[in-house]
């Protein structure tokens, strides 16, 4: 008798130390989820004010070209120095701009449903023939109470030889690789290199996010251009 007191006793003791594990996991990383979004708002506000520093700085460039262009002794070299320092500051502020955009879309989606999202996909020729950088951002919106994992899977379709074939990610990349595994909570990039065969042109690229795990967002679908230029 005393013997099954005791298991009873133990087995709610487990339970309760269970339970108490299970709360204690909920609540750290609801803290670690307020922090870091509160990290994300604080780059946001940084940025703006990066932005407007910019902007300031901008305007007083462009008073100082106009001024040595209607001076009656221009000295050339200088104006050239002011335009060629208005322009770099003016790939700066383009670049700021970009990334208030994106912490903006982060920490304020707006009108927008909850779920993952492709932000950006982009292509740049590489030193070889048929070799490709390529940069990917992925975004979860309004559910960023926990990390989001999963793969992305890539098709690639184009033609070679006059034949339409479709080539997944392990046939274009160095290693092989199957698919991009990501885990995050709010963004995360991706950037690698892939390896296009000797006379294939590529069309178009379909990319599929598949999270994974219990109440994971929707599967995401995408067919991209493959940029004409870069083809």
């Amino acid at each position: 008798m005393l013997r099954r007191l005791l298991i009873e006793v133990a087995v709610v003791l487990s339970l309760a130390l269970l339970v108490y594990s299970a709360w204690w996991i909920y609540e750290l990383g609801k803290v670690h989820g307020v922090t870091e979004l509160e990290s994300l708002r604080q780059e946001h506000a940084q940025l703006e004010n990066v932005y407007e520093l910019l902007v300031d700085e901008s305007e007083s460039l462009r008073e100082r070209v106009a001024i040595l262009d209607r001076s009656s002794s221009i000295d050339r070299q200088a104006t050239q120095e002011v335009q060629d320092e208005l322009g770099a500051l003016q790939n700066e502020l383009q670049t700021a701009r970009e990334e208030m955009e994106f912490y903006r879309g982060i920490v304020s989606p707006g009108d927008v449903k909850p779920g993952l999202y492709l932000h950006r996909f982009e292509l740049e020729k590489g030193l070889q023939p048929g070799q490709f950088r390529y940069d990917l951002v992925l975004t979860q919106l309004k559910r960023n109470d926990r990390d989001v994992t999963g793969v992305v899977e890539w098709s690639i379709t184009g033609k070679a030889n006059g034949e339409l074939q479709e080539l997944d990610l392990a046939a274009v990349t160095k290693d092989q690789v199957d698919n991009l595994k990501f885990r995050f909570r709010y963004y995360q990039h991706l950037t690698g290199t892939v390896i296009l065969p000797e006379g294939f042109k590529a069309q178009e690229v379909r990319l599929t996010i598949r999270p994974t795990g219990k109440k994971a967002p929707d599967i995401v679908e995408q067919i991209i251009k493959w940029p004409a230029s870069e083809a």
